[in-house]
C-alpha cells in the first residue's frame, strides 16, 4: 500500500480517537474507559507509522 493511504489511516484513527470518547462512549464516566480507547487507538498510530517509515532507507550509505 502507498504511503499516503498510510497517512490517511492515521488521519482516521485521530478522528476515531476524538468521536468515540465524546459521541457513543460518553456516558461512560468510568475514566479506564477513554484510557482504554485512546491506548488502543495510540497503539495502533504506533503500528502504521512502523508501516509507514518501513521503506524508508539511509540514503547516506549511497553517497560514500
Amino acid at each position: 500500500m502507498r504511503t499516503s493511504r498510510w497517512v490517511w489511516a492515521v488521519w482516521a484513527l485521530v478522528v476515531v480517537a476524538f468521536v468515540l470518547p465524546y459521541g457513543p462512549l460518553r456516558d461512560v464516566h468510568a475514566w479506564y474507559g477513554s484510557f482504554l480507547v485512546w491506548t488502543l487507538i495510540g497503539i495502533a498510530v504506533l503500528a502504521v507509522n512502523v508501516l509507514i517509515t518501513r521503506d524508508f532507507n539511509d540514503d547516506r550509505e549511497l553517497h560514500e
